[in-house]
């Protein structure tokens, strides 16, 4: 659980350093960048929380019955369900957070670990493997 642990560790911090990247891209970009910011941050945190939920669900679930762990697991789906919804909907009612930065900051994790999948070594020394084979 320990290799498992540091790779959830690895994508929050690149989460994080991406919320950076694209903060100071606004400060630079945006004439009044304070409100996207601030749903960026928002919403990134939230997708990091909504992860961190994930992830004690299914290390939960692996140890129950089958059946258990299918109920388990399908109630805190609604769970994360929820908390997103409720997280959008304070977006739009606030009117000093930026529903679109709150959009993009619950995407970021989605993003990292696209990337860290899609640039992953093994994962493409696989795939030149099986072109070559076909050849």
């Amino acid at each position: 659980m320990q290799v498992k642990n540091s790779q959830f560790i690895i994508i929050i911090k690149e989460v994080f350093i991406l919320i950076g990247i694209i903060s100071v891209a606004c400060l630079v970009i945006l004439n009044n960048p304070k409100s996207f910011i601030l749903g960026l941050v928002f919403g990134g945190i939230t997708s990091v929380l909504n992860f961190r939920l994930l992830y004690l669900t299914l290390s939960r679930a692996v140890h129950m019955l089958p059946h258990n762990a299918e109920r388990y697991a399908a109630s805190n789906y609604l769970v994360r369900y929820v908390i997103t919804g409720i997280v959008l909907f304070v977006a739009v009612r606030a009117n000093h957070i930026n529903v679109y930065g709150v959009v993009t900051g619950l995407f970021l994790l989605k993003l990292v670990i696209l990337r860290n999948e899609l640039l992953n070594k093994k994962l493409i020394k696989d795939i030149l493997k099986r072109k070559e084979e076909e050849v």
